[in-house]
């Protein structure tokens, strides 16, 4: 009859119990059903199986616990070389948990395809949301302000990409352009005109709003020169106000696309 485990760490319910029964003891059993072992080649060995053993004191334990059992049994092997060492063999009722074991596992890859199958799903369908979303940049240096912007943005269901100065705006512009850019004016590396500017020579069309507290008629003349709405201040009401002005610009022109004849 097989023995029972001792107290400790390795008694029935603990978690490193739970640990080596669910996959470990099953693939240590394996092994050694192929061929007896020692503690360092059944690492090598489970390693080949894809398990990562950092603490072999875990697996010592877990062997310990196996041999109490009487799943496996132990004794000193005395290579030509080198010291002894404690070999691991499988006993007469560890081959026989091991195929108990067999439609366990079966059930368990089962149960983890499933919950993958069912994650991938959630993955695509993610993905076809966040497709459906219109991006938006957010060039803002002040952390506080660029995060506000962000949740706010999110909340109304924009797909939201951010930089702190302008090299990175350009950066993210040139990989996903979005269909409205919101600019700082004082940026750290430049100003958020001359990066409106750079986008608009690159054949950007699509909206941007630059706000300044200290915008002057001169810097709104040149905002307007790029086809850009220029604010005073970051004010959320007047900046979303502008924002919903150019998704029903954009609607109204898609209808119009919509319904004009077919040449």
């Amino acid at each position: 009859m097989a023995k029972q485990p001792k107290s400790g760490g390795d008694r029935p319910g603990g978690a490193e119990d739970f640990r080596a029964r669910s996959l470990l003891r099953p693939a240590i059993l394996l092994l050694l059903k192929e061929r007896e072992s020692h503690g360092y080649e059944l690492v090598s060995r489970l390693s080949e199986l894809g398990f990562d053993v950092p603490d072999f004191g875990g697996l010592y334990r877990a062997l310990r616990a196996m041999e109490d059992e009487g799943l496996i049994t132990s004794s000193w092997g005395t290579p030509e070389r080198g010291p002894a060492r404690r070999v691991y063999s499988l006993t007469s009722d560890g081959d026989t948990h091991l195929r108990q074991s067999a439609p366990g596992l079966v059930h368990q890859r089962r149960t983890i395809g499933g919950l993958l199958e069912r994650y991938r799903g959630l993955v695509h369908q993610e993905r076809r949301s966040r497709r459906n979303r219109r991006r938006v940049l957010v060039v803002e240096d002040d952390d506080d302000m660029r995060h506000t912007l962000w949740v706010l943005l999110e909340q109304r269901k924009w797909l939201v990409d951010e930089a702190p100065d302008g090299e990175t705006a350009l950066a993210l512009w040139a990989k996903n352009p979005p269909e409205i850019m919101v600019l700082d004016q004082r940026l750290p590396d430049m100003p958020g005109i001359e990066v409106a500017r750079q986008v608009r020579e690159h054949g950007y069309e699509g909206h941007i709003l630059l706000y300044s507290a200290y915008l002057s008629r001169e810097l709104e003349d040149e905002a307007a020169i790029l086809g850009i709405q220029s604010l005073g201040k970051a004010d959320f009401d007047e900046l979303f106000d502008a924002m919903a002005a150019f998704e029903e610009d954009d609607a109204s022109h898609r209808r119009a696309v919509r319904s004009s004849p077919q040449s």
